[in-house]
């Protein structure tokens, strides 16, 4: 067996295997451009990037600037003027403090430095290419800092190879942009792409006024909840929409911990589930949280993107965020019966009690659009079908055997549908077997697996709209489906461009529902594949679709079907030979056999 000897990597090939935890890509690299920005006090920044920030990107503010002679050190491995002692990582009050992230950037990048503190006469500049120091001047310059960044990666093909198109960069990039916009609403803030404007805040009083800049509103049209809570070791603003406004992704979805951009699972949900009974389940809400914190009760030392980080507190954090939002709610007369017995403050289990027929007659997903769909989907099946018996009101016996792995055998032949129960269950027999049936679950499954079918056998047909589509979107977000359009072609769905803001589409194919939402359905799709990094699977994306369409306009729980409906579906279940799980793996045939139940009670 070959065996080589252990050996010290020389420091070269340490450092850039180091850059590469903490820079991954442009937008990794601005956010750390970004929080040095802010830590030194500016209260400008400006962003400019070509090809998505793998050609460029730099990063201008008017901060405190760095010294002449400590320009070299700024390039320097866990060299900081944040810390100073291992006491200062017990209570970090700055967004970096590693002295990681220059020293990164310039391992795996052409980097240059102008700088100028307002203590000095004159400011310097210094050049490194690949960690290597090729430059260290004197240069003119006003108060602050100026970091150019070129040829990102140029001596990591690896990893370069790796990086999505430019566009998708450019819009990783706006996102971390975005982020930082709205954590600091005093500060003003541009981006450009290209020398372009894409982007530009000015600095404004109070984060109200930053959300409403960055969601294009203004305060007469401001349909945004605020919520303010005060604790002793805590306090939350949250701003958050109310019912008339919601979204297929979790795009305006934001937390900030002491000013930091955070992904926290426990909080997002307590947030998101206090919209149940008021919104789709399937839908989500914009909301931007600011928690503020003791600095000893959190610890953004655990990954080197600083975006996960630890809350000594966080169930009451959830808590006291959920219970906040349900009492504006009920403020509202939202609610119809809420369960707080489950004591949210301490437990991430909720107990929320609705009356599902009275919130789907007033939701967009009603029982007349989804008998719409089951009689569309169903339409090419013959009517006179032997299987559509006469419903028989005669008493019956429950024939079930509760093991949800065991396969259905024969199902559909001659089952028989019975009725339908809190109306999202179905009832049905067959000899000595009882079927209880997700009805939700069970549409889900048939019609991803059709719509999944004809797509990828390409049997789509088409249907030219009475009026053309028109969607709009922002310049960069076009240019991600310009760059997928072919992938988009693939599943149906042809547009051109209208303007530099917006797309047209004047066919659609007859797979997706016929509904007066069309536009709502398109608009999914292409939330989904500018938001999902879908951009490198035709097969992700045709998934992505299917899930989309199967689970958003199939029968919900709640939605009454009538007799003929059960039959049909039974029938299609069997025909397609779907008797498993929805797209989403969870079973929706459960089996009860009759000798079962006759034990139960004691026949």
């Amino acid at each position: 067996m070959y065996k080589n000897s252990i050996k010290l990597l020389p420091q070269s090939v340490a450092n850039r295997i180091a850059a590469g935890e903490v820079i991954e890509r442009p937008a990794s690299m601005l956010k750390e451009l970004l929080e040095n920005a802010i830590d030194s006090g500016a209260t400008n920044i400006d962003v400019n990037s070509m090809e998505g920030g793998t050609k460029l990107l730099a990063i201008e503010d008017n901060g405190s600037g760095i010294n002449f002679d400590e320009l070299p050190l700024s390039l320097t491995h866990h060299a900081t003027s944040k810390i100073s002692s291992l006491n200062d990582l017990d209570a970090i009050s700055t967004l970096g403090f590693r002295g990681e992230a220059l020293a990164s950037i310039s391992d795996v990048s052409h980097i240059e430095i102008i700088s100028k503190t307002k203590d000095s006469t004159s400011g310097g500049k210094i050049v490194s290419h690949g960690g290597k120091i090729i430059e260290h001047t004197p240069h003119a310059y006003v108060n602050g800092t100026k970091i150019t960044v070129k040829n990102l990666f140029y001596n990591l093909p690896a990893r370069f190879k790796f990086l999505k198109t430019n566009s998708r960069e450019f819009f990783l990039l706006k996102e971390v942009f975005e982020a930082s916009a709205l954590a600091n609403h005093n500060i003003s803030m541009s981006i450009k792409n290209a020398d372009r404007m894409v982007s530009s805040y000015k600095k404004v009083s109070c984060i109200r006024e930053r959300v409403l800049d960055y969601l294009g509103l203004s305060p007469s049209n401001d349909n945004l909840i605020e919520v303010e809570i005060t604790k002793e070791t805590f306090s939350v603003y949250l701003l958050c929409s109310d019912t008339s406004v919601m979204q297929a992704t979790r795009k305006n979805n934001f937390l900030f911990l002491n000013g930091r951009p955070i992904e926290n699972r426990g909080i997002a949900y307590s947030i998101k589930n206090a919209y149940t009974g008021v919104i789709p389940r399937e839908k989500y809400p914009y909301y931007f949280a600011y928690i503020t914190i003791n600095y000893e009760k959190v610890d953004v030392n655990v990954h080197p993107s600083k975006k996960e980080v630890r809350i000594k507190n966080e169930r009451e954090i959830s808590g006291s965020i959920y219970n906040a939002i349900r009492r504006e709610f009920e403020k509202m007369n939202k609610l119809v019966t809420v369960d707080l017995n489950s004591d949210i403050e301490n437990n991430h289990h909720f107990n929320v009690t609705n009356d599902y027929n009275s919130f789907f007659s007033q939701s967009n997903y009603g029982n007349n659009e989804s008998e719409s769909f089951i009689n569309r989907v169903n339409s090419d099946f013959n009517s006179e079908a032997s299987i559509l018996n006469d419903y028989n009101k005669e008493s019956i016996e429950l024939n079930i055997n509760p093991n949800l792995n065991e396969q259905v055998s024969n199902f559909g032949a001659s089952t028989r549908a019975l009725g339908q129960v809190f109306s999202s269950y179905i009832l049905a027999e067959r000899m000595d077997e009882m079927y209880i049936i997700d009805q939700h679950a069970a549409y889900e499954r048939l019609n991803y697996e059709r719509i999944y079918k004809t797509i990828v056998n390409k049997k789509l047909e088409y249907e030219k709209l009475l009026i053309p589509l028109e969607l709009e979107y922002r310049d960069y977000e076009i240019d991600i489906l310009i760059d997928g359009k072919e992938n988009l072609n693939s599943i149906g769905i042809y547009f051109e461009m209208n303007s530099k803001t917006s797309i047209i589409i004047e066919d659609i194919p007859l797979y997706l529902p016929k509904t007066t939402k069309i536009d709502f359905i398109i608009k999914d799709i292409f939330d989904n594949y500018i938001s999902k990094d879908s951009t490198d699977s035709l097969e992700r994306l045709i998934k992505s679709t299917c899930n989309t369409i199967a689970c958003k306009y199939s029968p919900k729980a709640g939605d009454r079907l009538s007799i003929g409906d059960m039959q049909k579906l039974i029938y299609l279940l069997e025909s397609e030979n779907i008797l498993t799980s929805c797209p989403h793996g969870r079973p929706f045939i459960l089996r009860i056999s009759k000798n079962y139940l006759d034990n139960k009670f004691l026949r």
